[in-house]
């Protein structure tokens, strides 16, 4: 009988308990022999998952801080910064010369930088250390050791030196709190220094924190006053140019001395009077001057009573509005909203309207469509009586379509309409406003699905109960749109009035979401002053509760490491606060751009933490990025708009997109959300069918593009099972909805036969490679419009033998059942034979799990895993079948398919194989050959091993539905677990204990009425 799983992780803790014990007495001796021989500081041991990093594992860490969206800060294993990408796009070695330091007086070598020791590394091979690293800080004195432990969103080094009187430490943060997407996107970093006095006497000291001005750009630099700090400034001629830059280092200590300028001169003189002045403790307080400063120190001196503590928080804020980024083909010019005229009724290409009053209304949609904008302002009226009452219909764009009401340059209320042709009533209280003048403003500022507002029969009022279809006589009618102009209404056909920062004028280029928060570097500021207590209580939190988990420490280490995707350049947030992401991030910029669907299919923690930013992302999906067709650009433009629709759709891309619709339905509870979505995801839906299945055998045949960059041809397990689950997610909304289903059921019933029958080779799914009888044209043909297929006479030779390039054909695929995965974590059944997905994933596990890659072939891209390492590869042909040119990236090994293959293993109680799967990549990620925090792919910080997230919910079962308020516990790992759970409205710590199912609440709220155990209706404890 073999052992469960909680015997085998205590057998697994007592054995390594047993290594842990030989290495502390070998560590005493090698200590002991180290005072003997006078060497340095010595650290040797094995590191737990989950644990310290020290000695070499530090060398290679960069833990982002920042916020979603807003740019990034590293710190780095030794302490210091590193990663500086604060100008909208990443800058991986972008190492700024600063850096911070303690002074001890009286003590000798009491001068030190407030880091561990360079690492090897940095000393010769990266950029400039030919020339001697002139502008770096490795020649400073510094701490002999230290130790890092991550604990996401913060991250602590304690540092040692046995120099310093001081127990020191240095921990590093930025906000997070699921749930609240805004305070988790501020454009700050904060690093907290931890001073405690150690020895029986005083301790004088000074703090400082020292920085050239480390900026990047063409404009002029300057060094500007800032409280308790100083503040960085680039500046440009103009005022939109994206080298507009600033950023604030401040400390929370008001007897801190500022020296804004340091010693100007030649050669090294600036450097070497800073370092003067922090070793002999010089108070330097030099105020700011015209031009650029050679750099700026903050010092703040504090003495200790034995015993005594102190922390000194240094605060960076920065403010970079602007940018140059932009991608993306446009679907259209922009062209003027509002004619000389309202419209009569609908247009030719527009849905029937209904829901306005008399001849005409204003449609933004008349006459050309949604690439109208434009905005149509009332002249100011007395506010004279108590409501003002009108309807809307037309897209749901709050900030971009919409109509405003406003006192002044003060927007009091906004509507939008719902995505219908059919104009609702809003009623409007102004009473407050009685007497004052007011204006009505009509906004069309989108070009994509939806990108039109309808509106209609402006009243007021003094009863609320006013028809507005046969107002009374004691109305006054604003406007009602029936004559042959708009009267007084000024139309200005240009995207100009974006006084709130929700909207682009004019300009095709990203705009930050911080900068439609906030109008200055100082607002920025004034907002950390005020709410910095709060923002720091509520990210510790969270991140007590998600480490209060008790489940195995690599998978907390995997899934924590990968939050900090959410932290990198990878993501962004547009002006109005929608979502949109690189796949991961090159050196100098992103990677592989537009949220790009089937790579984010991967990413599970966005969803679940920030849902509201999850959704953004499918509006863009289903509304900028399809067309009428229902095809769906699988990389969405930026700034956010309708894209020409010239390339393949992605189908893992657009199927997934079906189930997450129903998955983040589940997880908001927002009906009415789903609602509005239906008719554009069964548009979808049905584009996928005419174009992959127009045979309608519930398979897809026909070529189909996908994540590997290439097309398959014919059916296969991966993209089949993404159709089955489009089409449970389909039906399973449908039903909600009470809309028809049974042809999706039809096709259904005929694909699972197909996939358990014809795509089952007794072991795992296969591919059926077919590129004959089909209504594509042959893969010559088909390739000049395909991504690099060049059809050279080889390759045509190649094509007669084996079929077209870039299949799998008999091959163990590791995303095999892919869409079996997304059907689990998005909360719908597996319509597969669970007994088949199970042996698909012991294959995968069988075959293509390698512990040591030295003998394994890989002419594609190696680094990910090499040598010596372990990993999880693409695809293997066990029972040969072998193609001579597989699918690219076959023989390559990544973290996010790993992930997904090892949560889908726990799903199936398969726990220690998907541990072993998890700890490879760890292994991989260790701190000495590669950043712990930035599993990479295509990319740094790759969006796709945020499949890590999924791993909670592989060995727990643990869901939260907020529509049926049902919380959902299945166990892979026994009756006595607590794990985390974030929903729409609250996060909390979840488990079993004795068996009994406990919800403890951390933050906000999570109504339960149901709780289901294994399927079981039982009582759930309240904490």
């Amino acid at each position: 009988m073999g052992l469960s799983y909680r015997q085998l992780i205590l057998s697994k803790k007592q054995t390594n308990n047993k290594i842990f014990m030989k290495l502390k007495f070998l560590l005493i001796l090698m200590s002991v022999t180290t005072m003997l021989i006078g060497q340095e500081h010595v650290c040797t041991r094995i590191r737990p998952f989950n644990d310290y990093y020290c000695c070499d594992d530090l060398n290679k860490i960069a833990f982002p801080m920042g916020g979603i969206g807003a740019g990034m800060i590293c710190m780095d294993g030794t302490g210091s910064l590193s990663n500086i990408s604060i100008n909208n796009k990443p800058d991986v070695f972008n190492e700024p010369y600063a850096y911070a330091a303690i002074m001890v007086k009286g003590i000798h070598n009491g001068a030190k930088v407030l880091q561990t020791q360079v690492p090897d590394f940095k000393l010769f091979g990266m950029p400039n250390t030919g020339r001697g690293a002139t502008e770096e800080t490795y020649g400073l004195p510094r701490f002999k050791g230290g130790e890092f432990l991550p604990r996401f969103p913060f991250a602590t080094l304690k540092l040692e030196d046995e120099d310093i009187p001081l127990e020191v430490s240095v921990t590093g943060w930025s906000p997070f709190i699921p749930g609240d997407e805004d305070n988790s996107s501020l454009p700050v970093a904060i690093m907290e220094y931890h001073f405690k006095n150690n020895s029986d006497v005083e301790q004088e000291s000074v703090f400082s924190w020292n920085s050239k001005n480390f900026l990047k750009g063409s404009g002029s630099k300057s060094i500007e006053a800032a409280k308790n700090g100083f503040r960085l400034k680039m500046e440009a001629k103009a005022a939109t140019s994206p080298d507009n830059a600033w950023l604030t280092a401040s400390v929370d200590d008001n007897n801190a001395v500022v020296d804004h300028c340091w010693f100007r001169g030649g050669w090294f003189d600036a450097n070497s009077i800073a370092w003067k002045n922090i070793a002999e403790a010089n108070l330097i307080n030099n105020a700011p001057v015209i031009g650029n400063a050679p750099g700026a120190s903050i010092f703040v001196p504090f003495n200790l009573e034995p015993g005594e503590e102190k922390v000194i928080r240094l605060q960076f804020c920065w403010y970079v509005s602007n940018s140059d980024l932009s991608y993306g083909k446009s679907v259209a010019k922009k062209s003027p909203a509002f004619g000389k005229k309202p419209s009569q009724g609908k247009t030719a290409k527009q849905k029937d309207l209904s829901g306005y009053v008399g001849k005409g209304l204003v449609n933004t949609f008349d006459p050309s469509g949604d690439a109208q904008v434009g905005t149509l302002t009332s002249p100011e009226f007395l506010a004279d009586k108590s409501y003002l009452k009108f309807r809307i219909g037309g897209g749901k764009h709050e900030g971009t379509i919409c109509v405003n009401l406003k006192f002044g340059d003060e927007e009091i209320y906004s509507a939008t309409g719902k995505n219908s042709e059919i104009l609702e009533t809003v009623v409007w209280d102004i009473r407050k406003y009685k007497g004052k003048k007011l204006t009505v403003e009509i906004v069309d500022n989108a070009t994509g699905s939806w990108g039109h507002v309808l509106a209609d029969q402006f009243i007021l009022t003094d009863k609320r109960q006013e028809s507005i279809d046969q107002p009374t006589s004691s109305v006054f009618v604003l406007a009602d749109f029936d004559g042959d102009n708009y009267e007084k209404w000024v139309a200005s056909n240009q995207d100009d009035k974006c006084k709130t920062g929700k909207c682009l004028p004019e300009n095709i280029k990203f705009k930050p979401w911080y900068a439609s928060r906030f109008r200055s570097i100082q607002d920025v500021e004034k907002y950390m002053q005020l709410h910095y207590k709060d923002l720091k209580t509520n990210s510790e939190l969270f991140r007590d509760a998600f480490y209060a988990s008790t489940l195995p420490d690599e998978v907390i280490e995997a899934v924590a490491a990968n939050l900090t995707i959410l932290k990198s350049p990878t993501v962004l947030r547009q002006h109005d606060g929608r979502m949109w992401a690189w796949e991961g991030c090159n050196d100098l910029g992103g990677c592989c751009a537009g949220s790009c669907t089937h790579v984010w299919n991967y990413a599970q923690a966005i969803p679940h933490l920030f849902p509201a930013l999850e959704r953004s992302l499918r509006e863009t999906e289903f509304n900028q990025s399809q067309n009428q067709e229902g095809h769906q650009v699988f990389r969405s433009g930026l700034p956010i708009q309708s894209q020409k629709h010239d390339f393949h759709a992605a189908a893992d891309g657009q199927l997934g997109g079906i189930m997450k619709v129903y998955r983040d339905w589940r997880i908001s509870g927002n009906t009415q959300w789903m609602k509005e979505l239906y008719p554009r995801v069964k548009n979808s839906l049905d584009y996928c069918i005419n174009t992959w299945d127009p045979k309608h055998k519930g398979i897809l045949e026909e070529p189909h593009h996908n994540t590997y960059d290439i097309e398959f041809w014919g059916p296969n397990g991966m993209c089949t099972s993404f159709y089955l689950g489009a089409l449970t997610a389909i039906v399973e909304i449908s039903k909600e909805l009470g809309e028809p289903y049974s042809q999706y059921e039809k096709l259904l019933k005929k694909g699972k036969k197909f996939m358990e029958q014809t795509l089952f080779d007794g072991e795992y799914f296969i591919q059926k490679i077919q590129w004959e009888g089909l209504q594509a044209p042959n893969p010559i043909e088909f390739s000049k419009g395909a991504w690099n297929a060049n059809y050279s006479a080889e390759a045509k030779a190649l094509l007669k033998k084996e079929g077209p390039k870039y299949q799998y054909g008999t091959g163990c695929l590791s995303d095999g059942i892919l869409g079996m995965w997304m059907a689990s974590v998005c909360g719908l059944p597996e319509i597969v034979d669970n007994k088949k997905v199970k042996s698909h994933l012991n294959a995968t596990h069988k075959y293509n799990l390698k512990k040591d890659l030295r003998n394994h072939v890989n002419p594609q891209r190696p680094s990910y895993a090499c040598g010596n390492e372990g990993g999880l590869l693409l695809c293997t042909w066990p029972k040969g079948g072998a193609l001579s040119l597989p699918f690219v990236y076959s023989n390559e090994v990544w973290t996010g398919i790993e992930y997904q293959v090892a949560s889908h293993l726990m799903f199936k109680g398969e726990v220690n194989k998907g541990l072993e799967i998890v700890q490879e990549i760890r292994r991989r990620y260790d701190g000495k050959k590669r950043n712990p925090f930035n599993e990479y792919e295509c990319g740094h910080w790759y969006a796709r091993a945020m499949a890590s997230y999924g791993l909670l919910e592989g060995l727990t079962g643990i869901r939260y539905d907020a529509v049926s308020q049902t919380l959902f516990i299945d166990s892979q790992i026994g009756d006595n677990f607590t794990s985390f759970l974030s929903t729409e409205s609250g996060f909390a710590n979840v488990g079993l204990k004795d068996g009994k199912p406990f919800i403890d609440v951390k933050l906000g709220t999570i109504a339960v009425k149901n709780c289901k155990v294994s399927g079981k209706i039982m009582d759930t404890i309240i904490k």
